[in-house]
């Protein structure tokens, strides 16, 4: 049984969540969202609960750029691998700020967007 929870209706964005799960605890939702403008985001909500003695409820955003979205999507699966990597090197990147906001004593924030760009794909 997965433990964790996947509200991704196209396969390649389920596929970019399924990547990045276990840098997150058990129970955390992914969820693909698509905006106003039609740009597609993967929307992370998980429970901190390294963040203080409460949990913490922290939602990250990852807004993919239209353009490098596409090209990623036209691309061979088997040729994937870069956009995945990148992906995860992020969101580490992103949880590593989170985790050094909290040792320096500054207010973790509830809420977190990561820009996809370009180096995507």
């Amino acid at each position: 049984m997965d433990d964790y929870q996947y509200d991704c209706p196209s396969a390649d964005i389920d596929m970019l969540a399924h990547v990045i799960s276990d840098l997150f605890p058990e129970q955390t939702q992914f969820a693909e969202r698509i905006d106003d403008e039609g740009r597609t985001s993967l929307v992370i909500h998980y429970i901190a609960m390294r963040f203080g003695s409460t949990a913490r409820r922290i939602t990250i955003e990852v807004r993919f750029d239209s353009v490098a979205l596409a090209r990623h999507r036209a691309t061979p699966v088997r040729m994937h691998a870069r956009g995945y990597a990148v992906l995860r090197a992020y969101v580490e990147a992103e949880l590593g700020a989170l985790e050094e906001a909290y040792a320096n004593k500054k207010t973790v924030p509830r809420s977190v967007e990561i820009e996809m760009g370009e180096d995507f794909a």
